[in-house]
């Protein structure tokens, strides 16, 4: 199947080509070739190349996926492989990129599997991959980083049960920080899985996965189950109940799928930190966890051969340790906001707000998260400059509200502090436009003293009479007589005779000036 314009392009991969008859656990790399808006993945395992199998697989189609992964136990006999190849041709086509974990039952024919994925990827360009593919690899499609292990597999000859794997998921996801991360392998512990399967693999992988804030993904057992997000996998602590997750460092979640096209099994265990189980006892039938990757939001469900949805949650890309750069772009992933962290003056670390096509000017977010990770990132708010403002503070110019329709100068006032005053939208074209924006917390970060200095399209009184002028409203068709601090209205016949206006502003610009309202007498009468 091709990829769909909208979310792939894709490309053959340059560099080396590895034939099918290349060692079957040889160290390799794939070309990176792709580039999404959003990338769809379908998760399952323990697939048999049965009809249920072949069903499954038309889904995965149908579905619109861009990558299928398959967590182990991928033929389950001899001379099973040529098979497996052939339905997957028939529902996806030979270039659709599908990538294999080492199960249990790969006993039989785990070096055609490897090799067959390795052509198959090596075909589509679809990913970039580096390491022992299916046993001890790292991948990346789009903005997506994938850490593949084979923890507790020990029936496969040449895969070891054991091989320094949690320091391998740490090391891989040290350096990317502005990705999806997730963690796959095949085998389970007891307690995150709903049927007999014992403890296989070790908390130490899952606790590796839960640092670097990535899902984990698994097979195995023949059920599908979800855990609620999780700070704790060994001891099963739950974050919330909700459905809307946020991945993070010390946060994360495991989900089961293991209903590729084999038996479907009873549950014969539960606890309350599932947040969705699927099994026999439910009557499951076979499926697949379908997730598409955004750029900070992944929406994802489970859904069955027969239609049905039994479950659908959300995922939040959460803050993750970024880089030693000394700035970069912060995206707030609990509202439409971006803001540039830099350090101040001081030497703390602060952030002002910047608009969507600054961030890009700047290349894009880096670092994701709520305003509590904002804050513990950068506490020092609104304290220094937007690096995209090429006007002069000293100069002056035009603020536009975000929260509201409104214009405000900002220039220093008479004691060197930054002040604003509102002006119409006449005053802000003829100052040439607003050349920042932002809600009222921003300007109040960018100018703290309101109303502190002068409208600039206010002009001075008038030169033949000393003691008072007309002043001509601009937010609705007025004249007013001020004398001092008072004023009154008059009609345009009398402005008229008094010389015209000599001074503009809305209603707030002549409260300022004259505060004293209907004070004065009227200078036509």
């Amino acid at each position: 199947m091709l990829l769909k314009k909208h979310r792939l392009q894709s490309r053959l991969a340059i560099g080396r080509r590895l034939s099918i008859t290349s060692i079957a656990f040889a160290f390799f790399s794939i070309a990176p070739a792709i580039s999404a808006d959003t990338v769809k993945i379908a998760f399952t395992g323990d697939q048999g190349v049965g009809e249920h199998a072949q069903s499954l697989l038309r889904l995965v189609q149908s579905e619109g996926a861009d990558l299928l992964m398959i967590q182990g136990d991928l033929g389950y006999s001899v001379q099973a492989a040529a098979q497996w190849e052939t339905n997957n041709n028939d529902a996806l086509g030979r270039n659709f990129p599908i990538l294999t974990l080492v199960g249990n039952h790969e006993n039989f024919e785990w070096p055609i599997y490897q090799s067959l994925t390795r052509q198959r990827l090596d075909r589509s360009g679809a990913l970039s991959c580096s390491g022992n593919l299916g046993v001890k690899a790292a991948c990346q499609i789009g903005n997506i980083d994938i850490v593949q292990v084979s923890p507790g597999i020990n029936e496969v000859e040449g895969v070891q049960a054991d091989d320094n794997y949690p320091d391998y998921i740490r090391s891989t996801f040290a350096n990317n920080s502005n990705r999806w991360r997730i963690c796959a392998w095949h085998k389970n512990q007891n307690a995150l899985q709903t049927g007999r399967k014992g403890d296989s693999t070790g908390w130490g992988v899952y606790d590796a996965c839960l640092d670097a804030g990535a899902m984990v993904v698994v097979a195995h057992e023949h059920a599908y189950s979800r855990s609620y997000l999780l700070s704790d996998f060994e001891n099963q602590t739950v974050v919330n109940r909700e459905s809307d997750m946020i991945l993070q460092s010390g946060q994360s979640f495991v989900a089961v799928s293991g209903l590729g096209g084999r038996e479907v099994r009873p549950q014969r265990r539960g606890g309350d930190w599932w947040a969705s189980v699927y099994t026999a006892s439910q009557g499951a039938t076979h499926g697949a966890l379908f997730c598409e990757f955004g750029d900070v939001v992944a929406e994802c469900y489970f859904k069955a051969i027969d239609g049905s949805i039994p479950d659908q949650f959300t995922l939040r890309r959460g803050a993750q340790p970024h880089t030693d750069r000394a700035a970069y772009v912060f995206s707030r992933n609990d509202t439409d906001e971006f803001r540039w962290i830099d350090r101040t003056e001081q030497g703390v670390m602060g952030n002002v707000w910047i608009d969507r096509e600054c961030a890009e000017q700047l290349g894009g977010a880096s670092v994701y998260g709520d305003w509590n990770e904002l804050r513990d990132l950068a506490p020092a708010m609104d304290s220094i400059s937007n690096p995209c403002d090429n006007v002069p503070a000293e100069n002056g110019y035009v603020f536009s509200r975000t929260d509201t329709e409104e214009y405000r100068w900002v220039d220093r006032n008479a004691t060197g502090e930054m002040g604003n005053v509102w002006i119409d939208q006449a005053c802000a074209m003829l100052l040439g436009d607003a050349s920042a924006s932002g809600d009222w917390n921003d300007l109040v970060g960018r100018a703290p003293a309101m109303d502190s200095i002068a409208n600039p399209c206010l002009t001075g009184s008038p030169t033949n009479d000393t003691t008072g002028y007309v002043y001509s409203r601009t937010d609705v068709a007025e004249y007013r007589w001020v004398e001092g601090d008072g004023n009154i209205w008059i009609t345009e016949e009398c402005a008229a005779s008094l010389g015209g206006a000599s001074a503009s502003g809305a209603w707030v610009d002549l409260n300022e000036i004259a505060p004293r309202f209907d004070a004065i007498a009227n200078p036509c009468n």
